[in-house]
């Protein structure tokens, strides 16, 4: 076979460093597809993570795929060139398996369109033994599959660290059976734990259109629910960046996976509840894995949901800076910052910070359980402020459940407070610093107290988006970014949606029908999903995936929010089992 490679990307091999090359020759093939570009792609740590853990087996022989740049979509698919892997320019289509990495629901459009430029059928019932395996992976898919599962083989629901091995052991094995893909799947799902095989399971409906069951087809020795392989961080080694490229978006920073899961108990934070229970890597075990990586890339970027609630944290920073390293974080909250974190971000050279309140008004963080105090805020924008970092970031969310004109007003009154402090203590400084709102739609998520809540509808997010803009356009160094809450809405659709979701996704993917147009002139309705309240024993399509948290447990959240009633961190220490999540 003749392999031609593109320029643009004998540059990107040339420039990365830990890239891995093998022989094809008798090992199972993998091509690892991330559903955005290059550089999104590349910054994404859990990418770059399974990538290493396949390429270490050495039977397995793992590629990269991205969705391609806009100037490379000219003349893909449709009989023209096709899709093809990073490393050994090789057709994707000639791979044994195809696996997405998800992250983000606005990226499954990508998939299909990665399918098609691949000259693979984008349906699963439309393979046969000529097309490779399709699967998907990732949190996006293992908070609600089921806008996917017409289109996949099968879903990997869990962490990386505990699927991966097991997975790769029967690939090895099985691949001499890959001919009878029915018969294939079927032993997958029996063998090996947190496979999702979409075909094995019947689906039936309510007269009104509610899901009634999801049910595991006779004899197909499928699960009745898939359980969430969570990994034990005690005895993985951290994750953390094995390819560094200039053109990644993180391209000099050494990416380090800290800790997983939060026990903060935000109640709009899937990923706060599917991580549980917050589990965290040893600082000597942190250190040991950065050898020898700080002498060509100094930077190291902490990673976790919430790195100011890592046990060791200030040991580690303190650590890492004497070793030579700067910092930066992927997120601090408010009231856990402390001297030795004020202390690494001014030996880094930081002068600008992101703090998230999320919402304005007291009333409207006990809602959501921020457990976060406006003293708390403004204590750590004086400390911020008298290390000379005078650039913040603040992260609101609008549309939250039972959000009013006075919680928008919070809002507007927040940054304006906050503006007041940064000006007394910054005066002297011979400069002002700028402070940046970055107001987001909100999305219910599954998995989450929220899981029964409505959308709450483009038009009333613009008008709210609108009001806060108007309220501070005339205040001084204060800028406002919002979203598109046209995209929330679709990211809405595909994080609560079925399998009937592919309806829309079939023209807007495959047909190139615009968002608008296909959820007007398809036969299904797109709001049935993203703009109704759930009744409370409604059977979810997302709960095909058991991720250990109680049902009754986030219905009782979700009272206590509609109370503002704050519940109190996790203390997995104590032996707790409110959520249950500890208890599996």
């Amino acid at each position: 076979m003749t392999r031609k490679f593109k320029k643009r990307q004998v540059l990107w091999l040339s420039q990365e460093k830990g890239t891995i090359f093998k022989s094809w020759r008798g090992r199972f093939t993998v091509a690892l597809a991330f559903p955005n570009r290059y550089g999104v792609g590349m910054s994404n740590l859990g990418f770059q993570s399974v990538y290493a853990a396949l390429n270490a087996h050495e039977g397995v022989l793992c590629e990269r795929v991205f969705y391609p740049e806009h100037e490379d979509l000219e003349g893909l698919g449709k009989g023209g060139r096709e899709l093809l892997s990073v490393e050994s320019q090789t057709p994707v289509n000639q791979f044994d398996l195809l696996a997405f990495s998800l992250s983000f629901e606005n990226d499954i459009p990508n998939v299909l369109h990665m399918l098609q430029w691949s000259s693979i059928p984008p349906k699963a019932e439309g393979r046969d033994s000529r097309h490779p395996l399709v699967a998907a992976g990732g949190v996006a898919v293992f908070l609600n599959p089921e806008p996917l599962a017409p289109y996949m083989d099968f879903i990997l629901v869990g962490e990386g660290e505990a699927l991966v091995p097991p997975f790769v052991d029967f690939m090895k094995g099985a691949k001499k059976h890959l001919s009878s893909r029915s018969r294939f799947l079927g032993h997958l799902v029996r063998n090996v734990p947190g496979i999702y095989v979409p075909s094995l399971y019947r689906v039936t409906y309510e007269e009104k259109g509610q899901l009634a069951a999801m049910e595991p087809l006779p004899g197909s020795g499928a699960p009745e629910r898939v359980v969430h392989q969570k990994a034990d961080l005690s005895t993985c080694r951290p994750c953390r960046t094995v390819i560094t490229t200039p053109n990644a978006e993180f391209k000099s920073v050494n990416l380090l996976e800290i800790g997983r899961g939060c026990g903060r108990g935000c109640r709009f934070c899937a990923a706060g509840f599917v991580y549980r229970p917050m589990r965290t890597h040893s600082a000597p075990s942190l250190l040991a894995s950065l050898q020898g990586q700080l002498a060509h890339t100094p930077r190291v970027g902490l990673v976790s949901a919430a790195v100011s609630d890592h046990p060791e944290i200030a040991d580690l920073c303190r650590n890492l800076l004497d070793l030579g390293g700067a910092l930066s974080f992927s997120s601090l909250r408010a009231d856990g910052l402390t001297p030795e974190l004020i202390l690494a971000l001014q030996s880094s050279e930081h002068r600008s910070v992101a703090i998230a309140p999320e919402a304005g008004s007291q009333r409207l963080r006990q809602v959501i359980n921020k457990n976060l105090r406006m003293e708390e805020i403004l204590r750590a924008v004086d400390l911020l402020t008298e290390k000379d970092i005078l650039h913040l970031k603040l992260y609101f969310m609008i549309g939250l459940p039972t959000e009013t004109h006075d919680d928008l007003q919070a809002i507007v009154d927040m940054a304006k407070s906050i503006k007041h402090h940064v000006l007394q203590i910054s005066r002297g400084k011979k400069r002002m610093g700028d402070i940046t709102l970055s107001v987001n739609s909100f999305v219910p998520k599954p998995f989450t107290p929220f899981q029964w809540v409505p959308f709450a509808g483009v038009r009333e997010l613009k008008d709210r988006a609108r009001w806060i803009r108007k309220a501070l356009q005339k205040v001084p160094n204060v800028r406002v970014h919002f979203d598109l809450p046209k995209w929330s809405h679709i990211q809405a659709l595909l994080a609560r949606g079925d399998r009937r979701v592919s309806a829309i996704l079939d023209k807007v993917a495959l047909e190139g029908w615009s968002w608008t147009k296909a959820m007007k002139q398809t036969a299904v309705n797109a709001d049935f999903w993203v703009m109704r309240e759930r009744e409370r024993e409604e059977f979810f399509p997302w709960e095909i995936i058991d991720h250990g948290i109680e049902r009754a447990y986030l219905w009782e959240e979700y009272q206590r929010s509609l109370a503002a009633v704050e519940t109190p961190p996790c203390d997995v220490d104590s032996g707790c089992s409110r959520c249950g999540a500890c208890a599996k």
